[in-house]
């Protein structure tokens, strides 16, 4: 019963943090939220 809780626990915090992530990510906007964006050479429709 209790680990049941406890692994429920888990998989629904690990769900709620992937969104949060998710959406502070899509907030950045296009170029700045990629990985490559230090390096990237395409140009970006954002003025930052």
């Amino acid at each position: 019963m209790v680990l049941n809780i406890v692994l429920g626990s888990l998989i629904f915090g690990y769900a709620g943090w992937s969104i949060y992530r998710h959406v502070q990510k899509s907030k950045q906007g296009k170029c700045s939220a990629c990985s490559l964006a230090n390096n990237c050479e395409s140009k970006c429709d954002s003025a930052s």
